[in-house]
C-alpha cells in the first residue's frame, strides 16, 4: 500500500484539525460572561417581562382593594396571600433567568425593575404615595424594555439611517395625532 505525500499531508490537516477543534471547543475563559443564543434571551426577556406585569397587577389590585374597602376586604385579600408569594416568587425566578443569558445592561435593568416591584407597598394608604410607586415600576418596565431591544437589534442603530427616519416619521405622525 502506497500514500502519496498529498494524502498523507491530507490525513494531517483532518488530524490536527480535530485536535484543535476539540481544543476550542473546550476552551472556556474565565472572568468572561457567556452569553445565551439570542432567541433565549429574548425567552428570558419576556418572561420577566410578564412575571413583572402579573405583580405589578397583582399588587395595584390587593392595594387598591385594601385601601378602598377596607376591613371588609381584608378577609379575601388574607384569602389571595399565597397569590403574592407565588408571583414574587415566579419573579424572582425569570430575574435569575435573565441574569443567566443576558447582557450587563439588561442585567442592571432588570435588577432595578424588581427592586421597583419589590418596593410597591401593598399597605399603603395614601393612593397619591402609592401611585407615584406604581408610576416608578412603569417607567423601570419602560428602561428594562428598551435595554433589551437594544440587546436584540429591535431598535434602530445608528448606522441605519433610513430605518430610524422611518420610526422618527412614525413618532412624530403619533405625537400630532394625540395633539
Amino acid at each position: 500500500m502506497t500514500f502519496t505525500t498529498s494524502a498523507i499531508a491530507a490525513a494531517g490537516v483532518r488530524a490536527s484539525g480535530s485536535v484543535t477543534s476539540a481544543l476550542i471547543g473546550h476552551y472556556r475563559p474565565t472572568g468572561v460572561p457567556r452569553l445565551g443564543a439570542k432567541e433565549d434571551r429574548a425567552v428570558a426577556y419576556r418572561r420577566l417581562l410578564d412575571a413583572s406585569a402579573r405583580s405589578f397587577g397583582f399588587a395595584y389590585q390587593y392595594a387598591y382593594l385594601r385601601r378602598e374597602a377596607g376591613r371588609v376586604a381584608n378577609k379575601v385579600l388574607l384569602g389571595q396571600l399565597s397569590q403574592a408569594w407565588e408571583t414574587s416568587a415566579e419573579l424572582i425566578g425569570a430575574l435569575h433567568g435573565v441574569r443567566l443569558c443576558g447582557t450587563v445592561p439588561v442585567i442592571a435593568a432588570a435588577e432595578n425593575l424588581v427592586a421597583a416591584t419589590s418596593d410597591l407597598d401593598l399597605g399603603e394608604k395614601d393612593g397619591g404615595r402609592f401611585q407615584r410607586q406604581a408610576e416608578e415600576v412603569v417607567a423601570a418596565q419602560a428602561v428594562f424594555l428598551e435595554a433589551c431591544r437594544v440587546d436584540l437589534a429591535y431598535a434602530a442603530r445608528w448606522w441605519q439611517l433610513l430605518r430610524r427616519y422611518k420610526e422618527r416619521k412614525f413618532l412624530r405622525r403619533q405625537q400630532a395625532e394625540r395633539a
